[in-house]
């Protein structure tokens, strides 16, 4: 026994403090707040002015209408919309540049309201 008591290199054993695991945790909460932002920021899906300013034609006031939908349906045009557009402005022509005009037909105002749900 005497032996066991000279002996001074043997130690009790330490604790080793690990902190991945919490980092891992601070990590992984970081990634889920970003992925939470990132999926509001793509659903909520900002509206743009002009298209509200669209959906809100007042088809009462035929010229206003004509001038307000060729001015802001221009920015929503592709290649699949495009003649569409053109043959829209195109009838629209006879409600521009007079004093008084006549009521929108409602063949056009059918066309105008099926283009702006197309968007």
């Amino acid at each position: 026994m005497d032996l066991l008591h000279q002996l001074k290199d043997i130690k009790p054993n330490v604790e080793i403090v690990d902190y991945y695991f919490y980092v891992f945790i601070v990590a992984c909460l970081i990634l889920a707040a970003l992925l939470i932002f990132l999926a509001f920021k793509f659903l909520k899906k900002e509206k743009n002015p002009y298209f509200i300013k669209l959906q809100h034609l007042d088809f009462n006031n035929s010229k206003k209408t004509a001038y307000e939908f060729t001015k802001y349906a221009k920015y929503f045009l592709n290649e699949n919309n495009k003649d569409e557009y053109k043959s829209l402005v195109k009838e629209l022509e006879k409600y521009k540049y007079k004093p008084i005009v006549d009521k929108l037909e409602e063949e056009i105002v059918k066309k105008i309201k099926k283009f702006i749900q197309k968007m």
